[in-house]
C-alpha cells in the first residue's frame, strides 16, 4: 500500500464533497506564517508525513498567530517522525470542536470492515486497548457499500445517539464511497468532529492506496515530491517506487537489505522461499523484490536498482513456473540492462532459473551475455539459490585477491 500525506488525503476528500478544514502545505516558516495569516491567524501546524500518532509524537501544534506558526514550523522541519524526515508542514484552520468521534475503513482481508467509536482523538489506540468494546467493528459488503441508513445503524451500535445520527449516516456513506473510489486499503478519520454549530468536519484524515491500482489513481499521487513523503531516502528504493507509480501496467517493489546477492524473483511465497533458501545456504540477500505482469520498462527499472546497489556481487533471477508471463520478454529486459552496464558475468555471477512460455527463446537471448548461467528445467529453486551463494562467495574472494 502507499500511504498518502494528509494534504493529499484531504484534497481528495474535498473533491468528493466531504467537509474538510482549509489548509496549505508549506516548506518554510515564512510560508507557514503566510498560510496562517490567510486562515485567520490561529491555525494548526502539522508535520506532513505519512504516519499516524503525530499528536502523541508532538508533531501537531496549535498556534494563535502567524509568528507562532512560523516558530512551530521551524521547530518541526528537519525532525524525524516515525522514522520519516519532516520536510514540509500542513497549516490548517482551527476548528472549534464540540465533539470528537472516530471512523475508519480497513481492507486487510475479506470483507472490508468499518471501525467506529464515540471516543475520538489522540488517545483512540489507548481507548481500544483499555476497552475493546469502545470501538464498534462492522463487516461491509463491498458490492452494497454503505447506505446512509446503514451508516446510522453503525453509529448506533457504536453508542452514538441524538440529532447528529442523520448527518453521521450521510457522511459515513460518502466516506466509504470515497474510500472505494480511491482503491484505498485504509481510510481513517480521527477525529471526525462536530463544531460548535453542529457541523461535521473531518479534522484528521489518513488514507493508504493499493499499489496495484496506481494506474487508476494517478491524480491522487501527482508528479511532485510530496507524493513520496514517507518513502525511504535510499535513491534506489525511491527510483523503483517512482517507476511503479509513473509507468502503467504490472507492479514492482524493491526493499534494500545489507547483503551482497541481488534478487529479481517472483513475488509472494516463491520470492520469500528463495530469500530463505539463500540464508540457509549462508548467503546474504541484498534486497527483497516483487514483480508481476510483463512491463519491460518497470522490469528494467527494478533490475537497474538491484544492480546499482554497490554491495551487490551476484544476481539471482528466479521464479516458479511462469504461467501467464512470457519468459523471453523478461529475460530480454534483463539482458539489455546487463549489456548496457557492460556486466562481466565471469566476475559478476548471474544465475537464471525461469521456466515457462517461450523458454527456448529466453535461453537463446540469455546466451548473448557470456557467462550467464540459465539453469536447466530440472533445476529446483534450491539448486539456483545454492549456486548463486557459491558463485557470489567465489566472486567476492576473487575481488579481494585482485585488490
Amino acid at each position: 500500500m502507499i500511504a498518502l500525506t494528509e494534504d493529499r488525503t484531504k484534497r481528495y476528500l474535498a473533491s468528493c464533497g466531504l467537509p474538510v478544514p482549509r489548509g496549505l502545505s508549506c516548506a518554510t516558516p515564512e510560508e507557514a506564517a503566510a498560510a496562517a495569516r490567510t486562515l485567520g491567524g490561529a491555525a494548526v501546524v502539522k508535520a506532513l508525513v505519512a504516519a499516524g500518532r503525530r499528536g502523541k509524537a508532538g508533531a501537531i501544534k496549535l498556534v494563535a498567530t502567524p509568528d507562532e506558526a512560523a516558530a512551530a514550523t521551524q521547530a518541526l522541519l528537519g525532525t524525524t517522525i516515525a522514522g520519516i524526515n519532516v520536510s514540509r508542514v500542513y497549516v490548517e484552520e482551527r476548528i472549534d470542536i464540540a465533539q470528537e468521534l472516530y471512523c475508519s475503513f480497513v481492507l486487510e482481508g475479506y470483507p472490508p470492515v468499518a471501525l467506529l467509536s464515540r471516543h475520538g482523538g489522540v488517545d483512540i489506540e489507548e481507548t481500544r486497548r483499555r476497552d475493546p468494546e469502545a470501538v464498534s467493528v462492522t463487516d461491509i459488503d463491498p458490492l452494497a457499500g454503505v447506505t446512509p441508513w446503514a451508516g446510522v445503524a453503525m453509529w448506533q451500535r457504536a453508542g452514538v445517539t441524538g440529532a447528529s445520527l442523520g448527518a453521521l449516516g450521510q457522511l459515513t456513506a460518502k466516506l466509504f464511497a470515497a474510500c472505494r473510489g480511491a482503491d484505498a486499503t485504509m481510510l481513517e478519520i480521527n477525529p471526525l468532529a462536530f463544531d460548535r454549530d453542529g457541523r461535521p468536519v473531518l479534522v484528521g484524515a489518513m488514507m493508504a492506496v493499493d499499489e496495484c491500482a496506481l494506474a487508476r489513481q494517478q491524480a491522487l499521487l501527482g508528479d511532485d515530491d510530496d507524493a513520496y513523503a514517507g518513502r525511504a531516502d535510499n535513491p534506489r528504493e525511491r527510483s523503483v517506487f517512482e517507476a511503479n507509480h509513473r509507468i502503467r501496467g504490472g507492479m514492482i517493489r524493491y526493499t534494500e537489505l545489507d547483503g551482497d546477492i541481488g534478487l529479481i524473483v517472483g513475488g509472494g511465497g516463491a520470492g520469500l522461499y528463495q530469500h530463505d533458501l539463500i540464508l540457509s545456504f549462508g548467503g546474504r540477500p541484498a534486497n527483497h523484490s516483487d514483480q508481476n505482469g510483463i512491463n519491460v520498462a518497470k522490469l528494467k527499472a527494478l533490475a537497474t536498482a538491484v544492480l546499482d546497489n554497490p554491495r551487490v556481487r551476484g544476481l539471482l533471477v528466479g521464479a516458479n513456473h511462469q504461467q501467464m508471463t512470457r519468459t523471453d520478454r523478461k529475460v530480454q529486459a534483463l539482458i539489455e540492462v546487463l549489456q548496457g552496464r557492460r556486466v562481466d558475468a565471469a566476475r559478476f555471477p548471474v544465475v537464471i532459473r525461469m521456466n515457462g512460455p517461450y523458454e527456448d527463446e529466453a535461453r537463446r537471448i540469455a546466451g548473448q551475455v557470456a557467462g550467464v548461467r540459465y539453469l536447466p528445467r530440472a533445476a529446483s529453486m534450491a539448486d539456483a539459490c545454492k549456486l548463486i551463494v557459491e558463485l557470489t562467495r567465489q566472486a567476492a574472494h576473487a575481488a579481494r585477491e585482485r585488490a
